[in-house]
């Protein structure tokens, strides 16, 4: 789903980028391991996404933790399928067409920013495609499927308004030299070329593909030289920008008795998913008196925006009003809880009312907003595209939390300060779902005392004492520095003496602080341990239940690490170790934290101990 709240130039590099491909001879890291994964490559072709190649080959330049660790060519068979060798957890970049010179060592946002000129042809750019995905870091799919698309735009020409339109000779100028291949919007700062075609005999009618161009968002203009009945004419016209994979239709007319040209634009295939308001300036407008919009549902007619509550609509009719009928290209964004249905077409008052039915499923605890796109076009209007966002409200209890031994508790431990980035429920899971069967995803960060920024050693091992330069909060108190979100904070000893009493066994019932009676428990997930660079470890956790209340709160043995050090293994599944806010009575350098050492055994006594203030543990946060 798609979170509508919010993942160098070197100079040697920097000319000529097209003389080779990067070197596959660099050195896997130790402990990574290369996995093969099945990929479905589809090329875009006029009708839409198709299994049909239009490249033989493709270059894929692979990254791991942001560092690059070599190419790969790959041969789509007939139905688009090849194997890729690459570590879990992969960022791999593909591109058809042309090359990246770039060398061994080079990072990824490097790698980014690398430029490439292409050659240019009989007036044109050369065409390229290309895209990206992110393996997974865990077990994977049967196949991902890779869309590629293309990194020019096209310029067409059309003349048949009036056959006494001749032309000779086409010029674009402000053309950009250059492109950042992955760019995705970002244009090269620097330099322009003038692109020229001719025609001989002189050129009337309708042509695909005059030009092929990089995308610029300065304008480019374009100048035309021919006759009109015989009489020479010079037609000046400007695109104020061009984007990538777009057709733009240079059209003549005879206006009056002058002659005039200008663009119209459309998606490359129709099968793209158009995220942009339509070129053409025809709105596809929802219809608020035609729709049915249920109690709490709010609709912004003018942006075609809907918001939706957290809990949801069981029915919700959407209508659009026109000249002509409106199809549903595609939906973008939804899991199954969105469910758009077929579009009915009727008339009405001389208008012709398109509608289609929406269903929203509610929202369950702990689940971040998000926003599905329902893409549209006129049926009979070429390059006439819309979209509806359909917006859901987060859950109104947006963190899970639980209440036990006096405190109201974060569910997981933290992450960050950062709202949207704890840890939540994945599709078809509640909180002890997510502790059974999906453990690595519950465990967190590591964090030093009195700093904000977390460590994750076994997601990309990179030592440090200091992530960032931090300055350290000592004692954790600010909020600048505290690691949970707004309304949460570092419990202090006195809260997690009452939820964890020192000297206490697991497992076993004990009494809290607060007299509640708590039975504590060891588990193991399901599964084997999977993460990007192999960590291996027990999935333990503890549950700790509230035999009076039935509260439950789980704890992960997510380990810590003492210090810099030269392994990037927490020693998950051993131990658990949870900062407090407090350092009083310690000495310098040291700071108090709650320690279940299970040490790989199946009992463990709960502990209190200064741990030195540079080494890493979790953090669970407890309410104000």
């Amino acid at each position: 789903m798609i979170n509508y709240q919010k993942r160098f130039v070197v100079s040697l590099l920097w000319g000529a980028m097209l003389l080779g491909a990067c070197s596959d001879n660099v050195q896997p890291e130790a402990e990574k391991e290369l996995q093969d994964y099945s990929l479905i490559v589809r090329f875009a072709d006029a009708s839409g996404y198709d299994s049909a190649a239009e490249f033989a080959e493709v270059d894929v330049y692979r990254f791991s933790d942001g560092e690059f660790y070599g190419t790969e060519t790959l041969e789509p068979g007939a139905d688009g399928g090849c194997v890729i060798s690459a570590y879990p957890g992969s960022r791999l970049y593909l591109m058809a067409g042309l090359d990246v010179d770039c060398a061994d060592g080079i990072s990824e946002e490097e790698f980014l920013s690398i430029p490439v000129s292409g050659e240019f042809n009989d007036g044109s750019v050369t065409e390229f495609m290309t895209s990206s995905i992110e393996l997974s870091a865990g077990g994977r799919p049967s196949a991902y499927s890779v869309y590629m698309t293309r990194g020019v735009a096209r310029i067409d020409l059309n003349t048949t308004a009036d056959q006494k339109t001749r032309i000779d000779r086409i010029i674009v100028e402000d053309a950009p030299e250059k492109t950042f291949p992955f760019g995705n919007g970002t244009i090269v700062p620097e330099g322009c070329i003038a692109l020229e075609k001719s025609f001989a005999p002189a050129f009337s009618g309708r042509t695909e593909g005059v030009f092929r161009l990089f995308e610029s968002d300065a304008p480019v203009n374009v100048v035309l030289h021919g006759t009109y009945d015989g009489v020479p004419v010079v037609l000046r016209t400007s695109l104020p920008r061009v984007a990538r994979n777009k057709i733009y239709e240079l059209a003549i007319f005879n206006v009056g008795s002058s002659l005039e040209a200008s663009f119209a634009a459309r998606p490359w295939e129709e099968g793209e998913t158009v995220v942009g308001k339509p070129d053409s300036g025809q709105r596809i407008m929802i219809d608020e008196g035609r729709s049915v919009i249920p109690d709490g549902v709010s609709v912004d007619a003018g942006q075609n925006v809907v918001e939706v509550p957290e809990y949801g609509v069981s029915e919700m009719t959407l209508a659009f009003a026109g000249d002509a009928p409106v199809d549903i290209c595609s939906v973008d964004g939804t899991d199954g809880s969105v469910t758009v249905g077929e579009v009915s077409v009727t008339e009405e008052d001389g208008k012709i009312i398109s509608s289609f039915n929406v269903s929203v499923a509610a929202q369950g605890s702990g689940r971040l907003g998000y926003s599905v796109f329902v893409h549209l076009r006129n049926a009979l209007m070429t390059g006439s595209y819309d979209y509806v966002e359909i917006r859901v409200s987060e859950s109104a209890d947006k963190l899970w939390t639980v209440e036990i031994g006096g405190n109201v508790w974060m569910a997981f431990n933290a992450r960050s300060n950062d709202l949207d980035d704890q840890v939540y429920t994945l599709d078809g899971l509640d909180v002890d779902g997510m502790y059974t069967k999906s453990w690595i995803n519950t465990v967190g960060g590591l964090f030093q005392f009195g700093r904000l920024y977390m460590y994750v050693p076994w997601q990309g091992y990179s030592p440090s004492n200091n992530l960032g330069n931090q300055t350290a909060d000592v004692p954790w108190q600010s909020d600048t520095h505290m690691p949970c979100p707004e309304g949460y904070r570092i419990p202090t000893r006195a809260e997690l003496e009452s939820l964890l009493p020192k000297g206490t066994t697991i497992p076993g019932t004990y009494t809290a602080g607060n007299g509640e009676t708590i039975t504590a428990s060891l588990h193991v997930a399901e599964g084997t341990l999977q993460t990007p660079t192999n960590v291996s470890g027990t999935q333990h956790f503890v549950r700790l239940v509230s035999n009076e209340t039935g509260n439950t709160l789980t704890i992960p043995l997510a380990g810590g690490k003492g210090d810099k050090s030269t392994t990037n293994n927490p020693a998950f599944g051993k131990r658990a170790v949870l900062w407090t806010s407090g350092r009083d009575g310690c000495p310098g350098g040291y700071a108090w934290a709650y320690w279940l050492p299970f040490e790989g055994n199946e009992t463990a006594v709960i502990a209190e101990r200064q741990l030195q203030m540079e080494a890493f543990a979790s953090v669970r946060c407890v309410k104000k």
